[in-house]
């Protein structure tokens, strides 16, 4: 096996396929190298100087060559026999919401999209799963099993045809809330979870689906400039450092709702969680929040 201090050498795509090899990649071709630029697993190559007249050919960066080694190396831990490239990038990605180093720009831009082509695959078990997730933060612990997939069912449809039925999912979701309106209890209007200062609402979640969805088609076309997401980037940073430094104390006052606050387990799940919180920022740094946000706002009032 390669020895790691040549990671400190930069490589040619003939370097990293026989790096690949010696891990152990009896199929590793140019081709596979290609494969991972494209998806944002490696950065392309970078012209490299030889001549007063001329270039040599490209070479991928030393950091380049020591994460291709790495990766290679968390796939054959996995226990998967084909590990795909989404599982994957997701850990390029929280690298590039952290540090300004390795992950370049154009790399991290081809990662989004390779994420969002498949966080955006809207599989039945997916809609269901989502909807669900809604449902058991806001449905009353004695709501029928009824009413819970009555909302599910509403909740899937509206993702479905991007034409949620507000006139049925607002008196829905009440009822949801409140279960017990036949027995001549007094009736909440809508159930808030997290803490008193900054409730989530019911209609707040959905706005941050419909959010979440728009954002991820927006990255699976590439329609985000640049500009837009080293913004949404640098503003992340700031407000998930003090995310992480107050979620402790936020765990412990939110009491029945500490769920939402609590670290997810193992490395993978943090990974996930960084990644996929980054999708509510880029969407305010877009421009399209606030429009959802109130679209959803306009539609359950009207219930």
């Amino acid at each position: 096996m390669t020895n790691y201090q040549e990671d400190a050498v930069p490589a040619t795509t003939e370097d990293l396929v026989s790096d690949a090899r010696e891990l152990g990649v009896a199929q590793a071709s140019t081709r596979m190298i290609k494969d991972w630029v494209e998806h944002g697993l490696l950065a392309p190559p970078a012209f490299r100087k030889f001549t007063q007249r001329g270039s040599a050919a490209r070479v991928f960066l030393p950091e380049q060559r020591r994460l291709f080694r790495e990766i290679i190396e968390a796939k054959k831990r996995s226990p998967l026999t084909r590990v795909p490239h989404h599982t994957v990038v997701p850990v390029n990605l929280h690298i590039w919401l952290t540090y300004d180093t390795v992950i370049t720009d154009e790399q991290a831009l081809r990662g989004f999209r390779t994420y969002a082509r498949s966080a955006g695959v809207s599989s039945a078990a997916r809609r269901q799963a989502a909807a669900r997730a809604i449902v058991d933060q806001f449905a009353h612990p004695e709501a029928r099993k009824r009413q819970r997939r009555h909302v599910e069912a509403l909740l899937i449809q509206g993702e479905r045809t991007k034409q949620p039925r507000w006139d049925l999912l607002g008196p829905a979701m009440r009822d949801l809330a409140s279960p017990w309106r036949d027995d001549g209890l007094p009736r909440l209007d809508e159930r808030a979870i997290g803490l008193p200062e900054m409730p989530m609402t019911f209609d707040h979640a959905v706005a941050l689906w419909m959010l979440k969805l728009e954002v991820t088609r927006r990255l699976q076309t590439e329609s985000i400039p640049p500009e837009v997401l080293l913004a949404a980037r640098a503003e992340f940073r700031r407000g998930w450092v003090n995310y992480q430094n107050d979620r402790a104390q936020l765990e412990t006052r939110a009491e029945d709702s500490a769920a939402m606050f609590a670290l997810p387990v193992g490395t993978e799940a943090r990974v996930r969680e960084h990644v996929h919180a980054f999708t509510t920022t880029l969407g305010r740094a877009t421009g399209v929040a606030e429009p959802i946000f109130a679209s959803v706002r306009e539609g359950l009032r009207r219930r």
